[in-house]
């Protein structure tokens, strides 16, 4: 009888036939990744066909460099890669995912380059690594990730339902109880707390857009130490009486240059989260002192660090590490929106900053913002004109532009409050009408969104065209998803709601404006 075949000798024999290199591109063409290396010196890079393939070529290119890879990468995402291969050099490694556009066919598809760099006497000589597509893996955490927002969905609805549902009730039964109240200074208390409710509906809308990145910040220079002093009757307002809330800021603290309104929103929620988080009573200190140089992986330069610490319940590591988290809480659903930390964090990061929390269960939560300085003086705040002056220095026609009754019949009052005269048409087109008829006009003030073929900004380029000289002011509850539009073509809008002084104001500008356009031409 024949010797039977030893197959397990067979395998360690044709092993041992192959070679290391051999073997790496079995285990690289099974996991579907190619490998290349960067000579830093020419910028060639040296790769597998699997590597090429990725790039959308069915063959092995005759040369390929840094650049052509750069070239292959998606416009937007160029830079994230130019800066991955610098700081590979210095790191010691790379590790970054960007989209290529595909040779063949333009298709775009993910991409994971990572790789570690060989020195020579301590100089960078070569970058070797492996790229994978990535593709599928990104779409099914994308749809991970829309699931779990349709999810947290669910929480921020019931959220923002209940704070709207809470600020209605206050405008509603304020209405109903002022009609029946003939004391002025009850009268008054009422038409307090309503104006309060329309401020915190305001406010909230300015989070949901701060959250969504469509709203716009305003930087300046401002004195943290004033700032927070004024908000001490808002704070104590939202605050139980079994909640103390203590200052202390440092002496010649830096001014900060950050967005004030948006900052008193950050300190009110943050505040308001402190609240919360002590049932049964607490302290909440706000200070702040200046922080030079700092120097590491978030922050460089000079900040001045804002806290806000309470004495409350605090946070286990577990429910820390999610607690910037959009719509993440732990409050009961309709108990809060979850976008407070959140918008804290987004907040911080737009002006230049960082914000870190830390937190002990049983005593307490620490959030620090660190928020960038500024060598340019805060302003006092604005002096408001009493009434009288309002009416002698901005007598005029105004054309209200509004398709909605109600909002109209409001304007119109404000407006007339402010010394114009007015004339209200609901639509773009019955606009033009008006300005044809050569009606005494001195601004037009419209809404952005209404019905019929033409919106705000077109109106403003329309009239803009036929009379050059006459001033337009726009008006938006959405004003961020046409700002750009405007900006670039001069038009000038007020986001609602809007007080009386600011929307007196944003009038007597455009209408200096439109003057000084006069003159110049």
């Amino acid at each position: 009888m024949g010797r039977r075949p030893d197959r397990n000798r067979d395998r360690a024999m044709t092993s041992e036939a192959l070679s290391t290199t051999e073997l790496l591109q079995v285990a690289l063409d099974a996991a579907g990744m190619g490998s290349w290396e960067l000579y830093l010196s020419t910028g060639a890079i040296h790769r597998t066909l699997r590597h090429d393939q990725m790039f959308g070529y069915e063959e092995m290119q005759p040369f390929w460099d840094l650049e052509m890879t750069i070239d292959h990468i998606v416009e937007e995402d160029q830079p994230l890669v130019r800066r991955a291969f610098s700081e590979a050099m210095v790191d010691g490694s790379i590790d970054v995912e960007a989209r290529v556009r595909r040779s063949a066919g333009g298709e775009t598809r993910w991409v994971h380059l990572s790789g570690r760099t060989f020195y020579i006497d301590g100089t960078a000589m070569r970058i070797v690594g492996l790229i994978a597509d990535v593709t599928h893996r990104r779409a099914v955490e994308e749809r991970l990730r829309l699931a779990q927002k349709i999810e947290a969905l669910g929480q921020l609805t019931g959220g923002v339902a209940h704070d709207f549902n809470n600020l209605l009730q206050v405008i509603s039964g304020g209405l109903q109880v002022v009609a029946r109240q003939s004391d002025p200074q009850r009268r008054e208390r009422i038409f307090a707390s309503m104006r309060q409710a329309v401020d915190r509906g305001a406010s909230l809308c300015r989070q949901l857009l701060a959250f969504s990145r469509r709203q716009s910040l305003k930087p300046e220079a401002v004195n943290l130490k004033r700032l927070i002093g004024e908000m001490g009757e808002l704070l104590n307002r939202g605050l139980r009486s079994d909640v103390q809330i203590q200052t202390a800021f440092a002496d010649e603290l830096w001014p900060a240059e950050v967005d004030p309104g948006e900052l008193e929103l950050v300190i009110l929620n943050l505040a308001f989260n402190a609240r919360d988080a002590m049932p049964n009573g607490g302290r909440i200190e706000v200070s702040a002192r200046n922080c030079p140089a700092l120097a590491d992986h978030d922050l460089d330069g000079d900040f001045v660090r804002l806290d806000i610490a309470d004495s409350g319940v605090g946070m286990s590591p577990d429910i820390l590490v999610h607690a910037f988290e959009p719509f993440f809480t732990t409050k009961e659903v309709g108990s809060g929106s979850g976008l407070g930390l959140a918008h804290a964090h987004g907040f911080a990061k737009a002006s230049g900053g960082v914000v870190r929390i830390a937190s002990t269960p049983g005593r307490g939560t620490l959030v620090s913002l660190f928020l960038p300085r500024t060598l340019k003086m805060p302003t006092v705040g604005p002096h408001l004109m009493s009434p009288a002056s309002d009416h002698a220095a901005s007598a005029g026609q105004v054309l209200v532009v509004e398709d909605d009754d109600e909002v109209a019949a409001l304007t119109v009052e404000m407006i007339n409050q402010l010394g114009y005269d007015t004339t209200r048409v609901a639509s773009a087109e019955a606009a033009l009408g008006a300005l044809a008829d050569r009606r005494s006009v001195d601004i037009v003030f419209s809404d952005i969104m209404m019905p019929g073929r033409m919106n705000g900004v077109e109106l403003a380029q329309e009239i803009r065209r036929r009379r050059p000289d006459m001033p337009v002011l726009l008006t938006s509850g959405y004003a961020e998803g046409v700002r750009r539009n405007a900006a670039a073509q001069q038009i000038k809008i007020i986001p609602k709601p809007y007080r009386i002084d600011e929307l007196r104001d944003a009038l007597a500008a455009v209408r200096q404006d439109a003057r000084e356009s006069v003159r110049e031409h």
